[in-house]
């Protein structure tokens, strides 16, 4: 037994230094590694189904010369069945720049679609719920809209 451990003992001394040498790599390859933490969640077409508001508004509590009350303009929103959908996946990391002395919660959005038809019905009235003293001014009807946002989102203090 001490003949085989004296037999690794030699071959592991005679083994070359060089076989135990590591390659350091330059401080341009090591600044192109990235952390692998975060949180990825992944949409597989998702949609949100019908879109509706009741009530939408914009007023001004004191209303301009000779109409010296509050004012309201606004209506109702509807949106085509699934106008909205979401795929492939979204990403929330938080990292530092140095540079910036600024740390931030970057968000890679996900495939966002918004395609379909928007009907509103358009209102004035003395309060925000569109009830006192409404009149109707028409209607809106967008056709066609197709927005599709991408990119990421950077969140920061400041």
């Amino acid at each position: 037994m001490k003949k085989i451990l004296l037999l690794v003992v030699a071959v592991f001394v005679m083994m070359p230094c060089a076989s135990l040498a590591r390659t350091a790599i330059s401080d341009s390859e090591l600044s192109a590694v990235i952390a692998q933490e975060g949180v990825t969640i992944d949409f597989n077409n998702f949609s949100l189904g019908t879109i509706s508001i009741n009530t939408i508004s914009w007023g001004d509590s004191n209303g301009f010369t000779g109409y010296t009350s509050a004012g309201w303009v606004g209506g109702n929103l509807a949106l085509s069945n699934n106008a909205i959908t979401i795929s492939n996946t979204m990403s929330i990391d938080v990292g530092t720049n140095t540079t910036l002395t600024r740390t931030a919660v970057g968000i890679t959005l996900p495939t966002i679609n918004v395609a379909g038809n928007i009907d509103a019905t358009v209102k004035l009235a003395a309060d925000k719920t569109l009830t006192t003293g409404a009149a109707n001014l028409g209607s809106v009807y967008i056709s066609g809209l197709n927005v599709s946002p991408s990119g990421t989102l950077v969140i920061y203090a400041h």
